[in-house]
């Protein structure tokens, strides 16, 4: 059991710093979708989106040590949201893409940042 709780703790460190840098870069993604498209911006589109898989499948393994209160959007509600950008990527409908990240995505991954933070000093014991 330690062994698990220790991986945990692992994820849950790398998780909150590799958000650390994919937040802004869905920030700057979204500049860029919103009207200052650059020519790579599908390359960094599909980056930030492989990021978010990332993230989301590291937050479905350890949610058992998060304190979900911290997160403020529910997983079925996160799964109608994530559905709804990938239709939007499909369609390749950037300004819909953009809202779904501004309003739903990066502050869930603002809070998940903040919830594995606390949840890895705690195991931590800092």
């Amino acid at each position: 059991m330690d062994h698990m709780q220790e991986e945990k703790r692992e994820a849950l460190q790398a998780l909150e710093e590799y958000l650390q840098k994919l937040v802004p870069g869905m920030a700057t993604l979204c500049g860029e979708l919103k009207g200052s498209r650059q020519p790579d911006t599908d390359v960094f589109q599909n980056q930030c989106m492989d990021g978010l898989n990332w993230a989301v499948e590291v937050y479905n393994r350890v949610s058992d040590v998060l304190d979900l209160e911290r997160i403020h959007i529910s997983k079925q509600e996160m799964n109608g949201q994530l559905c709804a950008l990938g239709a939007a990527i499909r369609d390749q409908e950037d300004r819909t893409i953009a809202e779904i990240l501004e309003n739903t995505i990066m502050p869930f991954l603002k809070e998940l940042g903040a919830a594995a933070r606390q949840a890895a000093a705690s195991s931590s014991g800092e």
